[in-house]
């Protein structure tokens, strides 16, 4: 079983996403960045663009709009200020 790590997915108006992961991948002021458990602590700025998530062996899609990005051993946050899967994905 791949190692996970908590995911939150904070927007102004709700809690997009809250649940464990194997991985997300997102787009960063410098570039694509994945994230995987235990990675290095950063912090990030985010640029609108696609969002990957990697659950039970799976990647689902959507579209963020901006934000920020933290990162520590056992959780990522990330606040935007807007986020919707693509419609091929539906969510997880």
């Amino acid at each position: 079983m791949a190692s996970e790590f908590a995911l939150e997915i904070v927007t102004p108006e709700e809690i997009f996403y809250q649940d464990d992961v194997e991985m997300v991948i997102t787009r960063t002021t410098q570039g694509d960045r994945a994230v995987l458990k235990n990675h290095i602590p950063f912090v990030a700025g985010l640029v609108d663009g696609e969002l990957r998530i990697k659950k039970d062996g799976k990647f689902v899609s959507g579209q963020i709009s901006g934000g920020f990005m933290t990162v520590s051993k056992e959780k990522t946050t990330i606040l935007t200020e807007s986020a919707k899967w693509n419609d091929e994905t539906k969510g997880l």
